[in-house]
């Protein structure tokens, strides 16, 4: 499956431990923590964060699937577990999560 262009599905089921690892290894920067992908972006001044946040929306609203973000001066901490399946990541919290980290505002 191509993480890039794959959609979404309403009511994806949670992953297991094993699935979770194996694509944790094609997400550079995100972790697992209590049952969702999280990743922390850095950038130069808060302009950027915000162009990259709003990069972020389009994605979250193109895929509804939307992540809890939080912004400061010059990062963003992104959050995307799905509350649907138990607070569990799924398939679509790992599709999202590739395409925000190729995102052009996302590069170090």
């Amino acid at each position: 499956m191509n993480l890039l262009t794959a959609a979404c599905t309403p009511n994806a089921p949670a992953l297991g431990p094993e699935s979770i690892e194996v694509l944790l290894a094609q997400l550079p920067g995100w972790t697992l923590e209590h049952g969702a992908l999280v990743a922390r972006f850095r950038f130069d001044n808060f302009r950027e964060v915000m162009d990259f946040a709003n990069a972020v929306a389009e994605i979250a609203e193109a895929q509804d699937h939307h992540p809890e973000m939080t912004l400061r001066y010059r990062e963003a901490d992104l959050r995307f577990g799905t509350h649907s399946a138990g607070g569990a990541v799924t398939m679509n919290d790992v599709i999202c999560a590739a395409q925000v980290s190729h995102l052009p505002e996302a590069a170090p």
